[in-house]
């Protein structure tokens, strides 16, 4: 069975989307799928720090990346619901005559462009193919201004009924389409390689040390300000100069402290290659997990799920969540007790929290295995390729 894969980040790009996508496919042989996506739009997403190339088939479509941006402001600017429509049967014909070239039997389309999903379902219509939707997070919440937001609404009413499955990376997600839709999504943990991360770190106390290090790794931007400006906060009121903020970041320093993330106490560091991730997350003694209290999308933080988590949770070392009550994240580290929730707006009640897991050997310890265990448990790699793998030939069997 052969598939078409259409998504706006595909490997070598650095997103997560990216390297889940790596991970479910890498495997795979590269006569059973090709890939679809936005013309040199892996340009833009690639600095060299990304996961490898798939061995499958690219294909990249029109318009360029920067200028479909443009075009979706003008539209959103103007109401035009007409240039979305046009922009929509442009990117049909596209993946229609990919599609039928290379002979799929199935589709699967990502969230993260606002064309993809019902551009790939109207195609499965017309071949009479299985369709599958892999939402990242929530569609239509993806777009805010009201045009784009009112165009993916009426898009996402058939395409997420009308789906043979729709995949979602937690259970908040899966809640939200049963809730909306009727429909029972299959959840699939964003994977991680466990075999990356060395089993016994070995920098467990963190009394005498002359640095105390919370790390940060990934990209920062409205959907983690003001958790980071509490995290500043907290380190300001504590007093304790040994301890330091790593942040690993494709964004500038000067966007950081822009946007208040900045101190003596804060070092900024290039993006680095995702091979030497694991070693600098097992040498933290604190890994930081932060999403907004206050951002422009408040839904797509309540269903997010960073790719970043299974990770975290493989390094073994405490994990430190600042995130709302009512997200995903703080649900997920709460129930299986993996990491130590500060789940109010507060800086106090995190520096609170930085305090206990610095004087708590054995609160650090606990909540390191019951992170490993979780890490085995929903975001092992292996497993949940066979998940996707399986999932996909139990329905386009006919």
């Amino acid at each position: 069975m052969k598939f078409a894969l259409v998504s706006l980040g595909l490997p070598p790009s650095q997103s997560g989307q990216s390297l889940v996508l790596y991970h479910l496919l890498k495997d795979i042989k590269p006569d059973q799928y090709c890939l679809i996506t936005q013309k040199n739009f892996h340009l833009y997403g690639s600095q060299g720090n990304g996961s490898s190339s798939l061995p499958g088939r690219y294909y990249y479509i029109n318009p360029d990346y920067q200028i479909l941006r443009g075009m979706l402001g003008v539209a959103s600017t103007a109401r035009s619901m007409g240039i979305l429509n046009t922009l929509l049967k442009l990117r049909v014909r596209q993946l229609m005559r990919i599609i039928r070239q290379e002979r799929c039997e199935a589709v699967i389309a990502c969230t993260g462009d606002l064309f993809d999903p019902p551009a790939a379902y109207q195609v499965s219509k017309s071949l009479g193919i299985p369709y599958f939707l892999y939402a990242f997070d929530h569609y239509s919440h993806q777009w805010m201004p009201p045009l784009l937001h009112a165009f993916a609404q009426k898009h996402e009413r058939h395409l997420i009924p009308g789906a043979a499955e729709v995949i979602v990376p937690n259970e908040f997600l899966c809640q939200e389409y049963r809730r909306t839709y009727g429909v029972e999504a299959t959840v699939l943990h964003n994977p991680c390689d466990l075999s990356q991360y060395q089993a016994n770190p070995d920098n467990d106390k963190t009394d005498g040390k002359s640095e105390v290090t919370i790390l940060y790794t990934g990209a920062v931007y409205e959907a983690h300000y003001d958790a980071f400006q509490n995290l500043i906060r907290a380190l300001h009121s504590l007093g304790r100069p040994e301890v330091h903020l790593h942040i690993y970041t494709p964004q500038s320093e000067s966007k950081l402290r822009a946007n208040g993330i900045s101190g003596d106490f804060v070092t900024y560091h290039k993006n680095q290659p995702i091979f030497t991730m694991p070693e600098i997350q097992q040498k933290a003694d604190i890994l930081f997990l932060p999403l907004a209290f206050n951002s422009p999308y408040p839904e797509i933080v309540k269903t997010a799920s960073p790719g970043k988590i299974g990770e975290l949770l493989a390094a073994r070392r405490p994990v430190l969540v600042h995130a709302p009550a009512d997200s995903f994240v703080s649900w997920y580290f709460k129930r299986h007790s993996c990491g130590l929730v500060i789940d109010k707006n507060d800086p106090v009640e995190l520096a609170n929290g930085i305090e206990a897991l610095i004087a708590d050997q054995e609160l650090r310890q606990n909540l390191s295995t019951a992170a490993y265990a979780r890490a085995k448990k929903d975001f092992d790699d292996i497993t949940i390729k066979k998940r996707f793998a399986d999932l996909l030939e139990s329905r386009c069997i006919r």
